[in-house]
Formats: structure tokens, sequence, C-alpha cells
């Protein structure tokens, strides 16, 4: 009666380790669904991608890229990735990197020429200028383009071409973070004989993006999912715990049964040992 006993309290306890097994196998594979969109980050631009995935509805994770060290990368849902790429790239995502004076006139060359040494400066410049306008809030993508020719001593000051710039920005909302003769003054201070008047800007409004109500980000306890998954989830976590409660209480009984089996059979043998003797 014992090994009967002992084969009943098993077979419960069993099946509840299965189940927990499962459980946490569960987790890690859901653990393991999300796959990199971004590497090689600097926490500013990893902070922007996460801000732009999360507001259209794409649960993102920040963390520490173990390729590049000091750097970050982005993370999202399989299912979810190209979502993810697409707003990241809509969003001008992460920015294109743009080389200041100090790192185009860092690049030294076997034979220094005025033409490569005005093409590093006019190229420094621009990434300058990119940078500070970039900065302000509401600007998706910026981009300057300098047309300053290099000047020749020995032609007249009247018959040499005038320098000119146009920048392309590309901000969110109907009107630019910035008005348009702010940016001119900004473009010609920075770069010597050139007017307000000679910078072309070309301001685009960036389309907001349609997000969908299931696509709509909502808490669970410490996990971020859609507002659509929400049900789903938590049915599945409600499920599970009934699963666990049904085998704690029948592991419980069936401990219950196998004390009182063991009593019976105690007092059995006591009653045969009193009648032996």
């Amino acid at each position: 009666m014992r090994a009967g006993s002992g084969e009943q309290m098993e077979q419960p306890g069993t099946q509840g380790a299965r189940a927990w097994l499962g459980w946490l196998c569960g987790l890690s594979l859901l653990a393991g669904c999300n796959v990199p969109i971004a590497i090689g980050l600097d926490e500013n631009d990893a902070n922007h991608a996460v801000v732009a995935l999360e507001k259209n509805g794409v649960a993102a994770d920040k963390e520490r890229d173990p390729d590049s060290e000091s750097h970050w990368r982005i993370s999202v849902a399989r299912d979810d990735a190209s979502s993810a790429a697409g707003i990241l790239s809509s969003e001008s995502l992460p920015p294109a990197h743009s080389p200041g004076l100090l790192e185009t006139m860092g690049q030294g060359s076997i034979v220094p020429s005025q033409a490569s040494e005005q093409a590093k400066f006019v190229a420094g410049t621009s990434g300058e200028l990119e940078r500070s306008l970039r900065s302000l809030d509401g600007v998706v993508s910026v981009r300057v383009h300098l047309a300053i020719p290099v000047q020749d001593p020995l032609l007249a000051e009247e018959a040499a071409t005038p320098a000119s710039a146009s920048v392309l920005l590309r901000h969110r909302g109907s009107t630019p973070p910035i008005a348009i003769a702010d940016i001119q003054r900004l473009v010609a201070g920075a770069v010597p004989g050139l007017n307000p008047p000679q910078v072309s800007v070309v301001a685009s409004p960036v389309p907001m993006p349609t997000r969908l109500p299931e696509r709509e980000l909502s808490r669970f306890g410490p996990v971020t999912v859609t507002r659509a998954s929400v049900f789903p989830l938590r049915s599945i976590v409600g499920g599970a715990l009934v699963l666990n409660l049904g085998l704690l209480a029948a592991l419980l009984l069936v401990w219950t049964r196998a004390r009182r089996a063991e009593s019976s059979l105690a007092e059995q043998r006591a009653e045969g040992t009193q009648g032996a003797r």
C-alpha cells in the first residue's frame, strides 16, 4: 500500500514539475524572440529611437551593445521588426553621422593642396551646421550643402564666384521649429563672404504616422505589450495560475490520503501484533 501511495504522490509532483518547466521554457522563448534592429548607437540616439518606436506602438528595449564598447543597441520583438525598421526610417533614426571641423581638418594628407583643404573646410562646416539644426526639437533630418569656390588670388574680386548654400530641412508639424530667416542667418554666419539671401532653405513637413488602436502599448505588470495582446496574455497567465493551483490541490489531496493510509496501516500492524501476543 505504501508503494501505491508513493506512486500516487510522485505522479502529481512530476506533473507539476513538468508544468513549471514548460512555463519557464515558454518565458525563455518569449524573451529570446527579440531581434536587434539598430546597433552601435550612442546613448542619446538610442533614447530617441526608443521614444520614436514606443510612440508608434512598438515596444523596444535598449541594451548594451556587446560588439561595441560604450555603445547601445535597440531590440524589438521579431514580429515587430519590419514595422520598427519602417518607423526608424521615416524618423531618420539613427541620424547620419555629420563630421565636424575637427574631424575633417584632422585628416592629414601627404601633399596638401588648397583645393583639398577647402573641401575639408566645406565638409566640416556643413557637418557642424547640420548638428546645430538637428539639435532643435521637431527637426527630423537636415542636410546642408555649401558651394564655396576656391578663391583665385589672380582674379579680381568682382570676377570671383559668390558663395551660396542650400538647406533641406524635414520637420514635424505644419511649420518649421525655426524661422527660415533664422536658418539663413545661421548658415551665412558660419561661412565667410556668404550673405543670408544667398542661402536657399527648403522645409518639408513629415506626415504624422497613423497608429492603429491595437498597436497602442499597455502595461501588464513589468511587461509592455500592445493593447490587443493584453487579454490573451492575461488569459495565459490566469490559466497557468489556475493550473498550478489545481496541481497544488491535487498534491495536497494525495498527501492527505497517503497520511491516512499510513495511519491505517500502522493501526492494522499494531492490532496484528497484539493478536499474535
